[in-house]
């Protein structure tokens, strides 16, 4: 029984891998198939995908007419805002563009990645901060459990004597740690504006 289901399953995950199925294959506009994978970015090397899914059922891919489509397809997938979205988004420089699209698509890909290195930037600035805020919270907690106990009762002249040590030694990591946080928020506000200005630049 486990058998069964294991290979009904590696048959699910297979067929699922397929780019197309066999009612699709048959009835196949591939000019109408390239146009949907060129305005997806799809280089042509996707063809391939379908070459195979569809070999199963003895259906060749009329290349020519799918190379139209995608073709025509990138012409929307080339668009200066569309490249802009893309490298904002953080998604990876696809070179399928021809010239003369390729240029503002690359640069406008380029604009929105910067837009998305400063906002990873302030993002990673803020996750230090709220770090180091929490450290904060917790030497302050731990001050306070150690203040407490020094003036409990039974506490021998050793033991007080230590628990001033330890004390100690948290307020100056105390001081230290209210100095970093200082400069990490100075580091937040300065990556937010660093960020609205990067925004501001650009207008797609």
């Amino acid at each position: 029984m486990i058998r069964l289901f294991v290979i009904a399953a590696t048959i699910f995950t297979l067929s699922g891998c397929a780019s197309m199925d066999k009612d699709e294959c048959l009835v196949a506009d591939w000019q109408a198939i390239g146009y949907e994978d060129g305005a997806k970015g799809y280089p042509l090397s996707h063809l391939g995908k379908h070459r195979k899914a569809c070999s199963e059922y003895g259906i060749t891919p009329d290349m020519e007419r799918y190379e139209q489509g995608r073709l025509a397809g990138l012409q929307e997938y080339c668009i200066p805002s569309n490249g802009y979205a893309l490298g904002k988004s953080g998604k990876k420089l696809n070179r399928v563009c021809k010239a003369p699209l390729a240029k503002d698509f690359e640069q406008a890909w380029s604009d929105g990645a910067e837009v998305h290195n400063a906002k990873s930037q302030l993002q990673n600035s803020e996750r230090m901060l709220k770090r180091q805020q929490k450290k904060l919270d917790a030497l302050n907690s731990q001050i306070e459990d150690a203040e407490a106990e020094l003036v409990s009762d039974g506490i021998s002249s050793k033991q007080r004597k230590a628990i001033l040590a330890e004390i100690k030694d948290l307020n100056a990591e105390l001081e230290e740690t209210e100095h970093e946080l200082s400069a990490l928020e100075n580091q937040v506000l300065e990556d937010h504006d660093n960020l609205e200005r990067v925004e501001a630049r650009y207008n797609y």
